[in-house]
């Protein structure tokens, strides 16, 4: 119980790693409730994760360029 009370400290770098985990889950899920054909789910959970980590990334980039040199 002492996990909830002091809880671990990770480094920022370390956390960017359950991105992926994150997108696939939630690609699995939400393909596995739109999809009508079966046989193709696993190569579409695959270009939605990979959709999903591209447009994190390049909100991330898009936010970074404006904190960096707005006036």
């Amino acid at each position: 119980m002492t996990l909830f009370v002091h809880p671990m400290t990770l480094p920022f770098y370390s956390l960017l790693w359950l991105l992926p985990p994150l997108c696939l889950g939630v690609a699995i899920i939400y393909k596995t409730i739109r999809t009508d054909d079966i046989r193709r789910l696993p190569r579409q959970v695959l270009g939605l994760a990979v959709y999903m980590a591209g447009g994190l990334a390049g909100l991330g980039a898009g936010l970074w360029l404006i904190l960096r040199y707005w006036p």
